[in-house]
């Protein structure tokens, strides 16, 4: 009955902004690299509004062609607006407080609010743009209750950790303004300013990151995350002596848990039993959801899934993708949310599994995302997208059934032209099975494609279903676009993570080789028209394509790639302190540069090494500024493929670091990259 409902009603109330159709069948490259509209937002407890901070953008596709640098294109200011749900009208509260702009808010009650500020643009070196502001929403009674002060070499900010709704006067707000890397936590008057400390912050040793601080409901602290160089630790917060004391601790690649947040008065947990097992095994393979008590040291499973991570920690060192969503007020557990294939969730609140239900109905094969509710939930704004869709933000009254249209994302973008993402699964040569993802042209008959393999970045994260600016433009020039999440990646249990140490450009490798097999097989791709084409680690990836299998692909793009594995072990020696916890996870991911046995294996595997092997052209893309995986790499390379007489092209972005983010130089890129695919591949 409510799908019939919410057809009838979304002819009737939802209200439209969105551009004219798109003539051109052929979707210009600009459209790929705008900035879309990506605002943040939070609804009133009441539902009567809806705070949104926004940046000014054009209504159009619009880059500006003089701007090199991103940061001189991305900071404009955010400016905080206030939406009426009643009737659809928009007033704008501030664009800020002298050389700052609006950078977050919260509501405190229905009728005020709290938000923060930082500089309008990267060239604002005013420590005082940078506070917390409150005022009501007629915008009476603006003060500001807070001035991010520098403490041990990092910015001081409050935290909102809760209302406090029997006090409206205050909030509970964690503030690092005693240790930079260290938060404390207080009582604060939303008008005044003025603050009471309730509760410390653990006193972690100078060498030590802390990650997060998990709090009750009432705001104060409960648990927190640290690593000391390999070794996890989790600190457990004691009310009536107000100290801390480390509850557990762990080594990098062995079973443990993450604290999330309180939960029937004990720890909402993602991670593995450890009291069943030491090891990673078929049972403990995968990150779960647990009630955990951390008096009994005991593990009550609340949710698992066979295959895939429930968030949290994968192999104890990197973490999934997900979460949970915990009501704040009743301190219940409304939702689980990971990534399997496509993004999932797990309701255990019925009305919210409801409203979701009656939302997915409205929007079939869309991934429908909550992004902010009103107290009792019968309003909420959600994000609808997939993967030939960049994002829609609608918001929906439960109680009056009507949904509303608020904002796209990219509205110069016509969806129709974008092409689907499908999952795949394969076999590697070893048995080990292997996700994956495949995007088609649209209007393709899907047989003997040209195809780019397009491997991910890290690599210990994980490829995921949604739209990618990247692979949509490359589908857009009639590509196939294949991405494989390889052993490495996260998300897939421990096992696959760790199968991966010290695997690069062997095991890890043969996953990618093996799918693009497979897609050979199975009739999509031509085998004479194949590039490989990724960043960072997916440079290394794409370099080792062209190396160790160099009758695989016609072309390779290597963007901010690894290509001298001998030079990566320098630099993460030479930075220990830079790479922090992960320094020791790294020698069991590539190998000890003071084991003999490993410095073999690195030059065996570094790219650098095996370019004479190199038979197709190499595009070499960096940008001059990147701190990860430094010019000298793609200058090595270059110097290397001129000495022995080898193809390739240079493009380096001046401004740019890790991966582009100005709209000029990305569009830059795209050129670039259509015009060397089109001369190798067609």
């Amino acid at each position: 009955m409510f799908k019939t409902l919410t057809n009838s009603y979304i002819s009737l109330f939802v209200i439209l902004f969105s551009t004219n159709a798109l003539s051109e069948d052929f979707i210009p490259a600009e459209y790929f690299a705008c900035y879309s509209n990506s605002n943040s937002m939070e609804m009133s407890p009441d539902g009567k509004y809806i705070a949104i901070v926004s940046q000014p953008r054009a209504p159009k596709c619009d880059i500006e062609p003089d701007l090199q640098k991103y940061v001189e294109d991305d900071y404009r200011g955010g400016r905080l607006t206030l939406y009426n749900t009643t009737n659809g009208s928009a007033k704008t509260l501030t664009s800020g407080v002298g050389n700052s702009s609006v950078s977050g808010v919260s509501w405190v009650s229905n009728d005020r609010i709290i938000f923060n500020t930082s500089p309008t643009n990267s060239s604002a070196k005013s420590i005082d743009a940078y506070a917390l502001w409150g005022m009501n929403i007629d915008g009476s009674k603006k003060k500001k209750l807070f001035t991010l002060k520098q403490i041990q070499g990092t910015f001081a900010s409050p935290r909102l950790t809760s209302l406090l709704p029997d006090e409206p006067n205050y909030v509970m707000v964690a503030i690092n303004d005693r240790r930079g890397s260290v938060e404390d936590y207080y009582r604060l008057n939303i008008f005044t300013g003025s603050k009471k400390r309730v509760a410390m912050g653990p006193d972690i040793d100078n060498e030590e990151a802390l990650f997060d601080i998990i709090e009750k409901n009432d705001g104060t602290p409960l648990a927190a995350i640290g690593n000391l160089a390999d070794e996890w630790r989790i600190w457990r917060y004691y009310d009536a002596e107000d100290s801390w004391d480390v509850h557990f601790t762990s080594k990098c690649q062995t079973p443990t848990f993450f604290p999330l947040s309180g939960y029937e008065d004990k720890w909402l947990v993602s991670g593995q039993d450890i009291t069943k097992s030491k090891t990673f095994n078929k049972d403990n393979d995968k990150s779960k959801l647990f009630l955990y008590d951390p008096d009994e040291r005991s593990f009550e499973l609340l949710y698992e899934d066979d295959t895939y991570d429930v968030g949290g920690p994968t192999g104890g060192c990197r973490t999934a993708i997900g979460g949970a969503s915990i009501d704040e007020k009743t301190n219940e557990l409304i939702y689980v949310a990971y990534y399997g294939e496509k993004p999932v969730r797990i309701f255990f609140d019925d009305d919210v599994q409801a409203t979701n239900d009656m939302l997915e109905g409205a929007f079939p094969d869309q991934i429908v995302r909550p992004i902010t509710w009103n107290k009792d939930r019968t309003k909420v704004v959600v994000s609808v997208s997939s993967s030939n869709n960049p994002g829609e933000y609608y918001y929906f009254d439960k109680e009056n059934m009507i949904l509303t249209f608020l904002w796209d994302r990219s509205p110069w973008l016509d969806r129709s032209k974008l092409s689907k993402m499908t999952s795949i699964k394969y076999t590697a040569r070893d048995g080990l099975e292997i996700h994956g993802y495949l995007t088609m042209p649209v209007n393709s008959d899907g047989e003997n494609l040209p195809m780019i393999v397009h491997p991910h970045g890290g690599p210990n994260v994980r490829d995921t279903y949604g739209y990618d600016p990247y692979v949509q433009f490359l589908a857009s020039r009639g590509y196939a676009v294949f991405q494989p999440n390889f052993r490495g990646s996260t998300g897939y249990g421990a096992n696959h993570y760790i199968s991966a140490n010290k695997q690069f450009g062997k095991t890890m490798q043969d996953d990618i080789t093996d799918g693009v097999y497979y897609l050979i097989e199975q009739g999509v791709a031509d085998k004479d028209r194949i590039a490989i084409f990724g960043a960072s680690y997916g440079g290394y990836a794409t370099m080792a394509g062209l190396t160790f299998t160099p009758d695989l692909y016609a072309a390779g793009i290597n963007y901010v790639g690894v290509v001298d594995l001998e030079l990566l072990q320098e630099d993460s020696n030479r930075n220990s302190r830079r790479f922090g916890y992960y320094y020791d996870e790294l020698r069991l991911e590539w190998g000890d540069p003071d084991d003999p046995d490993d410095m073999s294996y690195i030059i065996e595997t570094s790219p650098l090494r095996q370019a004479h092997k190199i038979k197709s052209p190499v595009l070499i893309v960096h940008g001059a500024q990147d701190p990860n995986v430094r010019l000298v790499h793609a200058r090595k390379l270059a110097n290397k493929l001129d000495s022995l007489g080898k193809e390739y092209e240079w493009y380096v972005e001046p401004y740019e670091g890790h991966g582009f983010r100005g709209e000029q130089s990305t569009l830059n890129l795209f050129g670039k990259v259509e015009v060397f695919l089109d001369k190798h591949l067609n």
